[in-house]
């Protein structure tokens, strides 16, 4: 009985000792995970927090400089150009407007643009808008592309069928021209041709017919009076009749004179043979009477 209770009592400790095994064997594992959880948290967390870190001190990507038209103009000897054009509101934003999508600007130097400023003053609002429009086209020509293609083209100033505003672009070789109703302008410099945007200098003012009369073509001479020796001259194939002879009033006076002297010649013999003739008859008489 009393080996009995010995036995009992190991085998109590023993499972005393087993049970305090088994809680800490969970508690070791519950340990375990619990490390490796917040391990993989804190990886998690600071992979998340460089990579952000990383974004925020990387320089962001520099947009696309936006070209200012009026001050390269300016610089590139269009400066009285860029001053109307950055002058009129409407037609600076109508140009930066179309640079994105595609814009090839015309810019009249400046010995071009002064003679031209009192036509400039004297139009209308629309008028100054509409000339300032239509030196720039709505799409991107490079300066090879211009001399490699004539025909015409709209302008910014193009306001479908209501107002045309047009010009023409034409090549010979190299040189480029273009054409409207009333001038003609010769592209002189490239100040900008970067796709997107190409900006040409030009020698004249291009003058639109829907705003200036064209020159009128000019007028022939009148033919030269014809002479009256021209006049009285015979037609081709035409014998030429001899003038009529000119009335006494119509001699001249020497021709008078000698005609006046001939006439008293010719008088003076009737005479003389009248008293030739007289004397012969007398003396044929007597001489009968004679006998």
């Amino acid at each position: 009985m009393l080996r009995l209770q010995q036995h009992l009592r190991r085998i109590q400790f023993y499972l005393s000792i087993l049970l305090l095994l088994c809680v800490n064997v969970q508690s070791r594992e519950v340990d375990i995970s619990t490390h490796l959880a917040v391990r993989d948290h804190f990886d998690d967390s600071s992979v998340h927090a460089a990579a952000a870190s990383v974004k925020a001190e990387a320089p962001a990507a520099p947009a696309p400089a936006q070209v200012n038209l009026t001050a390269l103009m300016a610089r590139k000897g269009c400066a009285a150009f860029a001053g109307l054009l950055a002058a009129n509101a409407d037609a600076e934003q109508t140009f930066a407007g179309n640079v994105d999508g595609g814009l090839t600007a015309f810019c009249p130097l400046d010995e071009a643009v002064k003679p031209f400023l009192p036509k400039f003053k004297n139009l209308t609002a629309d008028g100054k808008l509409s000339l300032l429009l239509y030196h720039a086209i709505p799409v991107y020509y490079s300066l090879q592309m211009l001399q490699t293609g004539n025909g015409v083209v709209n302008t910014l100033a193009t306001d479908g069928t209501a107002r045309n505003y047009n010009l023409t672009v034409q090549n010979d070789g190299e040189q480029v021209t273009l054409r409207t109703r009333v001038t003609v302008a010769t592209i002189k410099e490239t100040l900008l041709d970067k796709d997107p945007v190409a900006v040409y200098a030009i020698d004249e003012v291009l003058q639109p017919a829907e705003l200036f009369k064209p020159a009128e073509p000019p007028t022939p001479a009148p033919a030269p009076a014809s002479t009256e020796k021209s006049a009285a001259a015979p037609k081709a194939g035409k014998k030429a009749s001899p003038p009529a002879p000119g009335g006494p009033e119509e001699q001249p006076a020497d021709q008078k004179a000698a005609d006046k002297s001939a006439a008293i010649g010719i008088n003076g013999a009737y005479r003389s043979i009248a008293a030739v003739l007289a004397a012969a008859i007398t003396a044929m008489v007597e001489a009968t009477m004679m006998a």
